[in-house]
């Protein structure tokens, strides 16, 4: 998922909560670049925006064990700061 690219929209509205869905997905940056500029220029909506999102940052390779191990410990201390 390095280098690769994603094109959100979010549809707001005043009375219930953002509607959100991908537009476009596993883009290369300048793919994904030229479809946000068009889609910012043909939009219509002014309730419509378009994010441009880097793959990396929404799914990471690490290890289960780690991050187990880690909220382990972190509710051991929570637990022992609480004074009951």
């Amino acid at each position: 998922m390095k280098d690769k690219y994603l094109i959100l929209e979010q549809h707001k509205f005043s009375t219930f909560n953002d509607v959100w869905s991908v537009k476009y997905s596993n883009q290369t940056y300048d793919q994904a670049f030229e479809k946000l500029v068009c889609l910012e220029k043909l939009k219509e909506d002014n309730d419509k925006i378009y994010y441009l999102m880097p793959c990396n940052h929404l799914w990471t390779n690490t290890d289960e064990k780690e991050d187990n191990e880690k909220i382990k410990t972190a509710q051991e201390t929570s637990q022992e700061e609480m004074p009951f």
